[in-house]
């Protein structure tokens, strides 16, 4: 059960549905992953959490597919 209200992307501006839509070709996804719409309410939050994952899911020591694989399993 969901403790917060999640909203939909057709709910945000078209500017901020344009980076929902980098997101999902960043996971490579069909869909916004509900942990970017939860941190969506908070724009100043949002832009550096986005920056935190990217450099965090990037490739270095390990390849990013890897580094999926481990997030999933945690």
């Amino acid at each position: 059960m969901e403790t917060v209200r999640i909203r939909p992307p057709e709910e945000f501006s078209p500017d901020f549905q344009r980076m929902l839509e980098g997101v999902k070709r960043w996971f490579r996804l069909d869909f916004v992953p509900k942990m970017n719409l939860v941190t969506a309410w908070d724009p100043g939050f949002w832009a550096g959490f986005g920056r935190c994952g990217k450099r965090a899911m990037g490739n270095g020591a390990l390849p990013r597919d890897l580094k999926e694989m481990i997030a999933v399993a945690v």
